[in-house]
């Protein structure tokens, strides 16, 4: 019986590193069926080929076997094919092989095939240098390091660790393909914390300083319940508290609160307490000391100090700086509220001017959610 026109006329043939083979498409005759079923079926792959006929070559079906005859030593391989056009891609560890294939099908496959191979070389142990690039390319919050990278490179089974800071989870998302492009099956290990564009501008602006043992700590206003996690919902009143160790006694500290609509808010100090110095904010106490920098909604309402309740119109990542300087960290008092840029300009101008006197910088990220 006259088999049914295929057009287009394709197939796909795929030997994964991990996971198992398949074959998918179009094949002119029972025989090719059978043989390339078989060769899936004793992998544990699958095959979904249909019986058909279209614009191919006679010798389509032996071409397509001695296609994959000579690839199949690779560790990884793929073969698609849409009628006589043909793409081989694939990958191995052993460079003669890769030079013979390149030498072979680099430009031309076998009989009246039409196409070309890709076959990447890849070491046994991939150097922390090849790598490298892809981190460069995607660095757009500070830079992105390898964690314990192997002198000697990282063998098969080895994990490629990455930490540091991304601007936006579409940068996660990219940084893992890229490196899974390169480091094949290994394990990618992403420790890395997304941000947003504001915090990544101040990051790459803050004066260089230690954390301290200075906390910031967070509790539910409305509650007045302790909230570690530093995650509040829509509808919440966020208190924040600066909680100065024993041995902070002097010194002067600014407080601002990033906000994630790209403005910076400025706790402390401010047009309600210009006073920053620690010794005035310490007032005789010894010991640990709360400062509180944001206030619950009715506290607020009897002291003028600052307060907010969480809203659905700037959901995110929020950061609350804590700077310990020997001296104030400005000329006069910042606005209440200005732009980030604006913040990270002035932070750039103290650096350059009496950068010695910042004692420490810590932090702690505040997360706005609906429930």
């Amino acid at each position: 019986p006259r088999l049914p026109v295929a057009d287009p006329y394709t197939l796909v043939v795929d030997n994964p590193e991990s996971g198992p083979p398949r074959a998918v498409g179009h094949v002119p005759d029972a025989a090719l069926q059978s043989t390339l079923a078989s060769l899936m079926a004793d992998r544990s792959g699958s095959a979904d080929l249909t019986l058909a006929s279209g614009a191919i070559a006679p010798s389509w079906g032996a071409d397509v076997l001695e296609t994959i005859g000579q690839i199949d030593d690779l560790a990884e391989w793929s073969l698609t094919l849409s009628g006589n056009r043909g793409d081989v891609t694939g990958w191995t560890s052993d460079r003669a092989l890769q030079e013979r294939l390149m030498a072979a099908l680099a430009s031309d496959l076998p009989g009246a095939l039409e196409g070309r191979a890709e076959i990447a070389y890849r070491p046994v142990f991939l150097a922390a240098a090849a790598l490298a690039p892809a981190l460069q390319t995607l660095e757009d919050c500070g830079p992105l390091t390898l964690k314990d990278a192997p002198a000697t490179g990282y063998g098969p089974d080895t994990a490629v660790t990455v930490t540091g800071r991304v601007a936006e989870t579409a940068t996660r998302v990219r940084l893992f393909d890229a490196l899974r492009e390169i480091a094949g099956a290994r394990d990618i290990v992403l420790d890395v914390e997304v941000l947003n564009p504001t915090l990544c501008l101040i990051e790459s602006h803050l004066p260089q300083a230690p954390a301290s043992a200075i906390d910031v700590a967070f509790t539910v206003g409305d509650r007045d319940e302790p909230n570690p996690s530093g995650r509040f919902f829509v509808g919440e009143n966020p208190v924040i508290d600066v909680v100065l160790p024993p041995d902070v006694t002097d010194g002067f500290l600014t407080v601002s609160i990033l906000d994630v609509s790209g403005n910076v808010f400025h706790l402390l100090p401010n047009l309600n307490r210009e006073d920053n110095s620690v010794a005035a904010l310490r007032d005789g106490r010894q010991g640990e000391v709360r400062i509180r920098v944001a206030y619950d909604l009715q506290e607020a309402a009897e002291n003028g100090g600052l307060a907010f309740r969480v809203d659905d119109s700037t959901l995110g990542k929020s950061k609350v700086i804590v700077l310990h300087s020997a001296e104030p960290l400005f000329d006069g008092l910042r606005p209440t509220a200005e732009s980030a840029s604006g913040y990270a300009q002035a932070l750039q101008e103290f650096a350059g001017r009496n950068a010695a006197s910042l004692l420490s910088l810590d932090s702690r990220i505040l997360v706005t959610a609906t429930p």
